[in-house]
């Protein structure tokens, strides 16, 4: 008998008496005072066979030397597994019963022909194995069944068939495996006390490719008491203990008697039903934390539980079927205090509560970007009843993760192309069957051709009337974007008809979606004469606006000063500089002023916004929030669209604003100094907002819009030529093909020449 085994002789299969036992310390030759018992597993199975197991409890193993002390169990436990512990009868269970309260093992619970067609089943049937469980990667392959319950966000759901998701088998070789779990008159019913799993998890650990379940604790909020595992194939060492530091490391991680208990070695044989609750579930450790626990190259073990306060599942279903859950996308966390780009994401989450969250509350909205978090971000979440993810730039696993926490979401809203470019294939990967939204915000192309053309000095007619060529990149990169998309979202019906009618976009995949805002009343708005001073606003970090504010400070506002010297210029804006801040100029009466905590009160007591912007896309959110607190508007062509022609906008457009400064200043002084037309405008300005940009006259038929394009996604997709054509990877695959055999070609002929080459000094 080898010493490995003489030694396992005091400790595993009942050979010795408990009292006389004695675990030597390896290399001690056999002397130790630490004494360690034998704790027998004996169970009578359906068979009439007494089913034996050996459980291994040392208290004074954790002691020496802690580095070996896993490798000298798992030998002693190896060389006793073939032996010992499967040929002697053990008994007194009520001692594994005081050792790990809670933990029942019943051997026989399936037949070798039953184990045999559930491991077939499992390989060849949907779910297929992967590597991951709720988008987190695992060491070991899983599949899932039935209702799936998340821990964060905590959330429970039925599988999704159309994602191919699989919910529990009505019949079969797993249904048949289900209902001898709920079977009466069996040596486990008493245990398992009416338990009716609702899910269940296969894994699939292979000792060659590093498996391994790390020491963990169950969590009680989630979970029902009870969980059983049925081991199909191979046998393995599970380990237990009692406390401990991590719920996520393995057991090597616990370095002090303080920290954790005696560790309890069980082993679990083939085709046995294992039954962990009480203590055993949540208070003792539990996992396979070597890849060398595992006995045999492959085990393959179907864990049940019931997922805690899952509803009925026809209410489950009924609820999924009239509720959505939706994902904004953003490479910003967008503050509406801030930029106008916040307000209108504002208005889209809104919008997606509304669609999301009137299922008697079954429904929510998440939002999600790389970028760092921050007080924006807080502020993004406590205003809008949304749950903030942050993701990972190139990290797969971690948009599985935050699209999984999301709830797998039907609608997901991707926040301006660059966020389309870097998240939307991942979306389309993991959810193909949810509608993804395009929301430009503005066009992207279009304002940086027009700042192109500003920093060529070229004439601001010429800037107005830019539209972007076939040979811009930024173009074909956004068109691009908007044919992988279902739907997009423009922020004005001119940048639609732009798109529909000189971009060849498809009438049904864009919308014009601007702005909303609530009605005003004009007796609740000061007079002209109740205000008093300008002001122009706009977040700095937005370079139209920055080039704006210089040019109004430095250019227009001397000549307009010179003209109303009483009149002062307050400039506000997030993200300024201190360069920025160094354009405020006491003489003249220009103040750059920073933030501005309340825009509604600047609003309301000054008297004109002044917006000379020379380029810029999309709708001014400035322009249309001073015509709804009732400023009087001056501004250029470029300030003007999406809002209205330059003969219908009830206030001042310069049509060169953008490149004379005189001309600009001269509309400021008479727009400052007449009232009677500044009375006039208000009233007209207020009755444009109402009939154009009434916040719920908008959200409905944007609703509307998106409901139909929900109703008709599938259809939409089979006559969106162009829309799957940018998806199919073979688009550019012969272009690739094509360079890497020259690539190849290029390389053999430098490889021929230098042989060549090689060959004449050898010859010389």
């Amino acid at each position: 008998m080898s010493a490995s085994l003489r030694r396992c002789k005091h400790v595993v299969g009942g050979l010795v008496e408990p009292s006389a036992t004695r675990l030597p310390h390896p290399g001690s030759g056999g002397s130790s005072s630490s004494s360690s018992s034998t704790i027998p597993l004996r169970k009578q199975s359906s068979t009439g066979k007494i089913g034996c197991i050996a459980l291994l409890c040392s208290p004074a193993a954790y002691r020496y030397r802690p580095s070996r002390r896993g490798v000298w169990l798992r030998r002693c436990l190896r060389a006793a597994s073939g032996q010992a512990c499967r040929t002697e009868e053990l008994s007194s269970l009520a001692e594994a019963a005081r050792a790990v309260p809670g933990l029942h093992i019943w051997t026989d619970f399936c037949s070798e022909l039953e184990a045999n067609q559930l491991a077939r089943f499992l390989d060849s049937q949907a779910p297929p194995w992967s590597k991951q469980q709720f988008g987190v990667p695992t060491l070991y392959r899983s599949k899932h069944f039935g209702v799936l319950g998340s821990l964060r966000p905590r959330l429970v759901r039925l599988p999704d068939l159309e994602l191919g998701e699989v919910d529990l088998p009505s019949d079969g070789v797993l249904k048949d495996l289900l209902d001898r779990l709920g079977a009466d008159g069996m040596p486990w019913s008493r245990a398992l006390n009416s338990f009716v799993p609702n899910e269940a998890n296969a894994n699939d650990y292979r000792r060659s490719e590093g498996a391994r379940l790390h020491m963990h604790w169950d969590d009680r909020g989630l979970y029902e008491e009870s969980v059983c595992s049925v081991t199909v194939l191979g046998e393995c060492i599970m380990s237990f203990q009692k406390g401990g530091r991590s719920n996520l490391h393995s057991r090597t991680a616990v370095t002090s008697k303080e920290d954790a208990g005696p560790l309890v070695r069980v082993l679990v044989p083939p085709r046995s039903l294992l039954l962990l609750k009480g203590q055993a579930r949540f208070e003792w450790q539990h996992g396979i934390p070597e890849p060398s626990d595992f006995l045999s190259e492959r085990r393959v073990a179907i864990i049940f539980r019931r997922v805690h306060g899952a509803p009925p599942r026809d209410e489950i279903r009924e609820n999924e079927a009239s509720a959505n859950f939706a994902l904004v996308i953003s490479t910003n966390w967008p503050d509406p205090d801030v930029s106008a780009a916040g307000r209108v994401t504002a208005g889209r989450l809104q919008l997606l509560r509304e669609m999301c969250g009137t299922q008697g509350g079954a429904g929510r909205v998440s939002f999600a970007s790389p970028a760092r978090p921050g007080s924006s971000q807080g502020k993004l979440a406590a205003a809008n009843d949304v749950t903030c993810f942050r993701l990972k730039l190139n990290d797969e696993t971690s948009i599985a993760s935050a699209l999984e926490d999301a709830g797998k979401p039907s609608l997901v809203l991707l926040d301006g192309f660059n966020a389309e470019e870097r998240f939307g294939h991942y979306v389309r990967a993991a959810l193909p069957n949810s509608m993804r939204i395009l929301d430009m915000q503005d066009f992207h192309a279009l304002r940086l051709g027009r700042e192109k053309l500003i920093s060529e000095q070229a004439p601001a007619a010429r800037v107005a009337s830019f539209q972007p060529s076939a040979d811009d990149e930024d173009l074909l990169r956004e068109l691009a974007a908007i044919h992988r998309c279902d739907a997009t979202l423009a922020i004005s019906e001119a940048e639609r008809k732009l798109l529909i009618d000189v971009y060849g976009i498809p009438p049904h995949k864009v919308f014009a979606a601007p702005f909303g805002f609530p009605a005003s009343e004009r007796s609740e708005l000061p007079s002209c004469q109740q205000r008093e001073g300008i002001m122009f606003i706009g977040n700095w970090r937005h370079r139209p606006n920055r080039d704006c504010a210089r040019w109004l400070i430095k250019d227009v506002w001397p000549l307009v000063h010179q003209r109303l010297p009483d009149i002062e210029l307050s400039v506000y804006g997030a993200n300024q500089t201190p360069e920025d801040a160094a354009l405020s100029s006491a003489s003249t009466g220009a103040h750059v002023r920073g933030y501005c905590k309340s825009v509604a009160s600047a609003m309301r007591k000054h008297r004109l916004l002044v917006a000379p912007l020379r380029y810029g896309a999309g709708v001014k959110g400035k322009v249309l929030e001073a015509m709804q607190h009732g400023l009087v508007v001056v501004t250029t062509p470029v300030g003007i669209e999406g809002i209205s022609d330059m003969a219908g906008f009830p206030g001042y457009v310069v049509g060169n604003g953008g490149d004379d400064a005189a001309a600009f200043a001269d509309a400021v002084v008479r727009a400052y100094r007449d009232e009677q037309a500044w009375e006039h405008m208000q009233a007209q300005a207020l009755t444009l907002m109402a009939a154009n940009f009434d916040v719920e006259s908008n959200a409905r038929s944007l609703r509307m819009y998106l409901e139909e394009r929900w109703r008709n996604l599938a259809e939409d997709r089979k006559r969106d030529f162009v829309g799957q054509m940018v998806w199919h990877s073979s688009l550019r695959s012969t272009e690739f093909m094509a360079k890497y055999i020259a690539t190849q070609e290029e390389l053999r002929c430098l490889q021929r020449a230098s042989n060549d080459q090689k060959k004449k000094k050898r010859s010389l």
